[in-house]
């Protein structure tokens, strides 16, 4: 295992993640191509690439495939076999696969860098100081957000940030145009705090001077973590809150070594955290609950359902079933199969997991879940609670993460907004990262990473 890394490649990473932070999570052109070249940078100064694990290495080269083949341009009997409901609508001749060749190269070019950013959080968890490194930068990424959300939260909402024009048209919060995203991004970094959290509470009963280091972080991760929750709430969020909830109760587990009962201290300091986040989002709380009661009425464009939306999707993918429309080409192929929205454009199925299957169709939805499932592996209970707090912690952080992501995603499109893709791939790398560790000392002669004194919890 490398113990250090160089110090431009932890710059240029923070840099990333909190640069998009600033710059409206990142969707504006401008922002994108500098993220794109800081991501080429960081990939050109990567001094050594780790081994991922083989269901990652099997699903970025099915993408890869994938890509090639929506792009490479096909002769009209061949579309007509492999995307037989779409081929009667593009043109004549040779033609690629994708509806949108262009959306296709965007859509590749943002899997690159989310795959180059996984890569480099994997290089630096592999170094003795890189996961509290990345869990401190996704944590102040996640605290500037919060910062940011509640600052602004009065503005006009056909601003955002009070400075950039909301030309989405949703309800900002935050550099975010839409509060459901920068819900998501909380999801994708309260778990860093809490891992930084419990990490430091777990070395304030250690003896010595690290107490005094302990006692900063758990002071300052503990107030970071009561400001994002607290802004999670008042941005009204109904699925940012439950899913968070759900991810949190489903990954408990993960977090201690063996099934006990919550001893008093964390349950004191549970209780200190949600006290916090009640006091600093006590007037939002009443419209929270009124939308919640609303949950079941599922708006979505000129009186939709997301159910209408959903089924326009699922017919959109029984047009080319193999290789899907073509990778971001979602809102030019939608158009025939779209509910009756009016004049009104539809640019998202409100579904990512959806809209990736008519994007990529079967070869692309099971790509992802090949990687959906090696990171399950990754995080399997008896494998993640054998590790020492250290490493623990952030792979049940990971899990809580990448879970709630799941499931918003499920109703939402917020990985659309770059930096929260930026975010999800730096937990994923991170996984990434930790198994490597885990491979290499099963290969060495020590243990280390996997264990620990027999009363730890």
């Amino acid at each position: 295992m490398n113990v250090s890394t160089p110090r431009l490649h932890r710059v240029l990473f923070a840099v990333i993640l909190l640069g998009n932070a600033v710059a409206f999570a990142g969707v504006d052109p401008v922002t994108r191509a500098v993220t794109a070249a800081l991501v080429l940078v960081l990939a050109l100064e990567m001094r050594q690439v780790p081994e991922l694990p083989q269901t990652a290495r099997a699903a970025i080269v099915t993408f890869a495939i994938l890509v090639l083949v929506q792009l490479v341009p096909l002769p009209a009997v061949i579309r007509r076999l492999i995307e037989p409901g779409l081929a009667p609508f593009s043109a004549h001749g040779w033609f690629s696969l994708s509806v949108a060749p262009s959306a296709t190269l965007q859509a590749a070019a943002t899997i690159a860098i989310a795959v180059i950013v996984g890569v480099a959080a994997a290089r630096m968890t592999g170094t003795r100081t890189g996961v509290p490194f990345i869990l401190t930068t996704l944590a102040a990424t996640g605290g500037l957000l919060a910062l940011l959300g509640l600052a602004t939260e009065q503005g006009l909402p056909a601003k955002v940030l009070l400075v950039r024009a909301n030309t989405g048209g949703g309800s900002p919060y935050g550099p975010f145009v839409n509060h459901n995203h920068f819900a998501l991004a909380v999801e994708l970094t309260v778990p860093a705090a809490l891992a930084l959290l419990a990490a430091a509470a777990r070395r304030l009963r250690l003896p010595g001077e690290g107490r005094r280091q302990a006692a900063v972080i758990f002071l300052g991760a503990s107030a970071t973590a009561v400001l994002e929750l607290a802004a999670l709430v008042r941005c009204g969020s109904r699925g940012g809150v439950l899913f968070l909830v759900i991810a949190g109760l489903g990954t408990l587990a993960l977090w201690r070594r063996r099934h006990r009962g919550l001893r008093w201290p964390w349950a004191v300091l549970a209780s200190v955290l949600i006290a916090g986040v009640v006091i600093l989002a006590f007037n939002r709380i009443q419209p929270l609950h009124d939308r919640f009661e609303e949950l079941f009425i599922l708006q979505g464009v000129e009186g939709n359902t997301r159910l209408d939306l959903w089924s326009g999707t699922l017919r959109l993918w029984e047009r080319s079933p193999a290789a899907g429309c073509g990778l971001g080409a979602y809102e030019h192929a939608i158009g025939l199969d779209k509910p009756p929205t009016g004049s009104l454009y539809l640019e998202q199925a409100h579904n990512d997991w959806l809209e990736l299957l008519a994007d990529g169709g079967v070869v692309g939805f099971g790509a992802l879940l090949v990687l959906v499932a090696g990171l399950a592996g990754i995080l399997r209970p008896s494998r993640t609670r054998s590790l020492r707090f250290e490493l623990r912690y952030p792979a049940a952080a990971a899990a809580m993460a990448l879970a709630a992501c799941g499931l918003h995603e499920l109703a939402g499109f917020g990985l659309q907004s770059p930096l929260n893709g930026l975010l999800a791939s730096t937990w994923v790398g991170l996984l990434w990262g930790l198994d490597q560790r885990r491979r290499t000392r099963r290969a060495g002669p020590g243990e280390a990473d996997e264990k620990e004194s027999p009363d730890a919890s």
